[in-house]
C-alpha cells in the first residue's frame, strides 16, 4: 500500500512530553527524508503557539489539526483555515456543571487560555479546558459532561504532575472530524493515510485513518485497536514508522 498521508500527533509520539521539546534527530531526518514521499502533517491538542516551534522545526506543509481538531492550520500560508467553535448555551452549561463540582475551567479562543467565570461570552470560543483535575474523578465527570448533546470530550495529561485535564470541544470538532476534512483539502482518501498516537484523544486519529499505529508508550486501549505497535517516544518510534512503512 503507497500512503499519501502521514498524521501525527505531537506530546508523547512526535516529542517526549514538555512544551519546550522537540523531535529527537532521528525523527527529524526520517520526517525530512519523508517529505517529498507524503503529506506529513500534525494532528494535536496543543494549540498553534506551543506547537509553532516544532512545525518550523520539522518545516511542514501539510495542514495540520489544532486544539483537538477545532482548527486547521496552514502551516505554508501560515493561516487558520477552518475552526469549529462551541455554542455559548452549552459554555454555560459546562460551566454550570464545573461550579457546581468546584472545578476550574478555561475558555480558548484560538489565541489565549483563561479562567471562565461566567457570564456574557463575547467572541468565539473554540473549546474549554478543565487544567487539573484528580485522575479518581477524571472519569466520572467525563461521564456527566457527556450527557450533555454535541460534546466531544477527553482526558489528558495534566501539565501539573500527578493530575489529569480534560478537553472539551464541539461535537463536530475531533482529530477525526479534522483529519476527514484535511483528507478534503489534499483529495485523498482516508485508506491512504497513517495515525500516530499515544493517548485517549488520540482514538478519534487512528479511527480516520487506514493504518492505525499506536506508540509503545501508548494506553491499552489505543493498543488494542492498533494495526501496529511502534517502539516507544523514547525509541524514536515515529522514524520506525516512517522508515517501515514510507521510505
Amino acid at each position: 500500500m503507497k500512503y499519501k498521508a502521514l498524521f501525527l500527533d505531537v506530546d508523547g509520539t512526535t516529542v517526549v512530553h514538555g512544551i519546550q521539546n522537540l523531535p529527537s534527530n532521528r525523527v527529524t531526518h526520517a520526517v525530512e527524508q519523508a517529505r517529498n514521499k507524503i503529506h506529513i502533517c500534525l494532528a494535536t491538542s496543543r494549540p498553534l503557539y506551543v506547537t509553532q516551534s516544532i512545525l518550523e522545526h520539522l518545516k511542514l506543509s501539510g495542514p495540520c489539526v489544532m486544539t483537538g481538531g477545532t482548527q486547521i492550520y496552514d502551516p505554508v500560508k501560515k493561516k487558520m483555515i477552518m475552526e469549529f467553535p462551541l455554542k455559548e448555551h452549552t459554555i454555560h452549561s459546562v460551566y454550570a456543571y464545573c461550579r457546581i463540582h468546584k472545578i476550574e475551567v478555561h475558555v480558548f479562543d484560538g489565541k489565549t487560555d483563561v479562567p471562565f467565570h461566567g457570564g456574557r461570552v463575547k467572541k468565539e470560543i473554540l473549546s474549554l479546558y478543565i487544567p487539573k483535575i484528580d485522575p479518581q474523578i477524571v472519569d466520572e465527570t467525563i461521564k456527566d459532561l457527556q450527557q450533555m448533546p454535541d460534546l466531544n470530550i477527553y482526558k489528558i495529561p495534566s501539565w501539573t504532575p500527578g493530575f489529569m485535564s480534560i478537553d472539551i470541544m464541539a461535537g463536530d470538532a475531533s482529530k477525526l472530524h479534522g483529519i476527514v476534512e484535511v483528507a478534503k483539502l489534499l483529495n485523498i482518501q482516508t485508506h491512504e493515510m497513517i495515525g500516530v498516537g499515544d493517548g485517549y484523544n488520540d482514538f478519534p486519529l487512528l479511527m480516520a485513518c487506514g493504518l492505525k499505529v499506536a506508540m509503545g508508550n501508548a494506553v491499552p486501549e489505543l493498543k488494542a485497536i492498533a494495526d501496529f505497535i511502534a517502539p516507544t517516544v523514547e525509541e524514536d518510534g515515529v522514524a520506525t514508522v516512517i522508515e517501515k512503512f514510507i521510505l
